[in-house]
């Protein structure tokens, strides 16, 4: 679920229709292009043989696509039933059932029984979560290897866009919110988790940080 906060309107926002969406234009076109970004910069590190944790998977394709690529097996967590589901049935199309773990829970309100993983994975999900901190730290602790981000750039126009489009699910009386955080303050607390950046790009109005932790 690309972007997702518990109370913000979620079911509105991550419902079946765009759930279903997001599947066919999979199958018509792949990954998006900042989801492309994350697994090649991914897949340049190597992901053989690892284990991924993906936080706000959407329709699951970026982890399916690093088990392609050699990735081991994947868990997931996710807010919307309708993802989950999606994904399920991307995973067993795509002949990866047996390897994944979908689960419906909040990292940031209930993070027990999360897995450690070689590689975890939150790509376009800080943007949307009121409180980045709590839960980019404990994905970070999470991360034995690899900490794959996509977040919104810091940019003039990446603000009054945000402002733009939040002004616009207030007047369709939505309570769903994105937000632009800090890059500096979501580098900080990686840092702090004992990861370094090593790896930073753009893809349109998305900033793609890749974090390893060292040995």
């Amino acid at each position: 679920m690309q972007c997702c906060s518990p109370a913000g309107g979620l079911e509105r926002m991550f419902g079946a229709k765009r759930a279903r969406k997001d599947l066919g234009r999979y199958w018509k076109k792949g990954l998006d292009k900042s989801a492309k970004g994350v697994v090649e910069a991914l897949k340049a590190r190597g992901v053989a043989d690892l284990d991924v944790l993906e936080i706000g998977f959407g329709i699951g394709a970026l982890h399916l696509e690093l088990l392609k690529a050699g990735a081991v097996r994947a868990v997931g967590l996710e807010l919307s039933p309708a993802y989950v589901e999606a994904a399920q049935e991307l995973a067993e199309r795509l002949g990866f059932k047996q390897v994944v773990d979908y689960r419906l829970q909040n990292l940031a309100e209930n993070p027990d029984g999360v897995p450690e993983a070689a590689v975890v994975v939150m790509h376009r999900v800080v943007c949307c979560y009121p409180d980045m901190p709590g839960l980019v730290q404990p994905a970070a602790q999470r991360a034995r290897t690899f900490l794959a981000l996509t977040f919104p750039r810091d940019t003039w126009w990446m603000r009054i866009g945000i402002k733009f489009i939040n002004g616009l699910l207030a007047l369709r009386r939505c309570s769903f919110r994105t937000y632009l955080h800090s890059p500096q303050a979501i580098r900080a607390i990686a840092e702090k988790a004992g990861l370094s950046l090593v790896f930073q790009t753009y893809s349109g109005p998305w900033q793609i940080a890749l974090f390893e932790r060292a040995g």
